[in-house]
């Protein structure tokens, strides 16, 4: 496949994760302060869940190809960080929303006692230390991605910062609640992915107007 093409279905995966990764989160449910719970798993979740299944899922499949072209400048910090932050990603997000998005409700309908109470939807002590390992796995690959971004010559800083906050923004004392956790999460994760995705798709304009725009950012 020719590279351009690569990039542009890249970033247009990218481009379309984001809001649908922050409308998933918007519509997570959230039910007593718990999201992953049998009363939670038993709400109206299906399109919230299938939405940031969506948007992970082009997440995984774009973030390769954009990451591609920003590696020359990325350097080892910046592989670290996409390893990282793809593989937290693949092995924390997809499985648990694979289960609630396609079993969650029956689980909890017709077996609750199946239902894990620490909020990571199954019992076991494994299934739950893989969770918190991942999740801990694409933080720490999301601040690395980002502070590589800030540091790498020619590439706008503020994306990287996006990238650092929206791994830091969790972690903020707010109310777990509707919509509002959900922002939490995934608003700047969300908007540091889309952003790479539009930077992805603007470098491959072409003519002399884009290139006295943003020369660097354009560089291949």
């Amino acid at each position: 496949m020719d590279p351009r093409t690569l990039r542009r279905l890249s970033g247009i995966a990218l481009l379309l994760a984001g809001p649908l990764c922050l409308l998933g989160g918007m519509l997570h449910p959230v039910v007593d302060g718990h999201a992953h719970d049998a009363e939670a798993l038993l709400s109206d979740h299906a399109v919230g869940s299938i939405a940031l299944l969506a948007g992970e899922s082009l997440l995984i499949l774009g973030l390769p190809g954009v990451y591609g072209w920003l590696a020359p400048r990325l350097g080892v910090t910046g592989l670290v960080g996409f390893v990282l932050y793809v593989l937290g990603n693949a092995l924390n997000a997809i499985p648990h929303l694979v289960i609630m998005g396609f079993a969650g409700h029956e689980l909890a309908e017709h077996h609750p006692d199946v239902i894990a109470d620490g909020d990571v939807i199954l019992p076991g002590a494994a299934f739950e230390a893989e969770q918190v390992a991942t999740a801990l796995m694409f933080l720490v690959g999301l601040v690395l991605l980002g502070i590589a971004i800030v540091r790498a010559t020619g590439r706008p800083r503020w994306v990287g910062v996006l990238g650092v906050a929206g791994a830091a923004l969790p972690f903020f004392p707010l109310p777990v609640a509707p919509v509002v956790t959900g922002v939490q999460i995934e608003l700047l994760r969300a908007a540091f992915v889309a952003v790479l995705g539009a930077l992805a798709l603007r470098s491959l304009r072409t003519g002399p107007t884009a290139r006295t725009e943003a020369p660097e950012i354009m560089t291949a």
